[in-house]
């Protein structure tokens, strides 16, 4: 029993380490100057050098982009959270052939791949006037979210016993205040995973915002990136400074959150 916990916290650990890596590579270069890493690229700096974290914010548009960012990935989440809960307590609450059939729709979306809708959305997009807009962007991830999100409120809600409902019913509680009132309140656990899931993808989605914000004034976190990086490739050390910080608040926000998508876990394996 203890060589078995040895040998799994070993390969844990070569785990972590391979993960976190690239991560520690990243930040070594924002804090070193250029002279510093052509002397030795994996040594520590012998001063920490912040000047690449000036420069970066001085020349990158960075408060645009991270507002661009928050404004993309709170609207597209609140979106894939409301869609996705009513339509899951639709499908779970109403088990007849017309619901079934669309809760299997939703799921077969998920197997369709993005490069194979990406041509028409962009056609789409540019005839509605979409393109360089926050709401265009975010409407298509509104979209492409709900499928996993009714996935998992339709399995939990079914896991919630009818009796609570029957109960808010008989006190004169209508079918909308009982799901905001009832069930949307026992479904933290499992909105808390919804929301981290898309929120981490739609930070660091790259390749729907190349294609609908083109606008300087309009481009996300990863997409200011890629363009910075292009433009500051020969001074590696600012381009991975921007990178830090483009990392920073969605780590943070994971750290934060982590608790709850534990909790979110448990609860579906105990309802399980």
């Amino acid at each position: 029993m203890k060589a078995s916990r040895i040998t799994v916290f070993i390969l844990v650990a070569i785990l972590a380490v391979v993960f976190l890596f690239p991560l520690y590579v990243a930040l070594l270069m924002s804090l070193k100057t250029s002279q510093q890493t052509f002397v030795s690229f994996y040594a520590l700096p012998s001063s920490l050098n912040l000047s690449n974290f000036v420069h970066a914010w001085d020349t990158s548009k960075y408060p645009t982009a991270i507002s661009n960012s928050l404004i993309v990935t709170a609207i597209s989440v609140a979106l894939i959270i409301i869609s996705s809960a009513l339509a899951g307590y639709s499908i779970a609450r109403r088990n007849k052939p017309f619901y079934n059939a669309i809760f299997v729709i939703l799921l077969s979306g998920m197997m369709v791949p993005f490069q194979v809708t990406m041509l028409p959305l962009y056609k789409m997009g540019k005839t509605l006037h979409l393109i360089n807009t926050h709401w265009g962007i975010t409407l298509i991830y509104g979209g492409l979210g709900v499928q996993m999100g009714v996935l998992f409120y339709t399995g939990f809600i079914r896991g919630i016993s009818r009796e609570i409902e029957e109960a808010a019913r008989i006190d004169g509680c209508s079918t909308p205040g009982i799901f905001i009132k009832v069930i949307m309140p026992l479904l933290k656990p499992v909105t808390a995973t919804v929301i981290v899931l898309n929120a981490l993808y739609i930070w660091n989605d790259f390749l729907l915002p190349l294609l609908f914000l083109q606008d300087k004034a309009y481009r996300t976190i990863p997409l200011q990136q890629y363009f910075f990086f292009g433009q500051y490739s020969s001074d590696l050390n600012l381009a991975f400074a921007y990178a830090v910080m483009g990392m920073i608040p969605i780590i943070v926000f994971f750290l934060f959150m982590q608790r709850y998508i534990i909790k979110g876990i448990a609860a579906g394996a105990i309802k399980g």
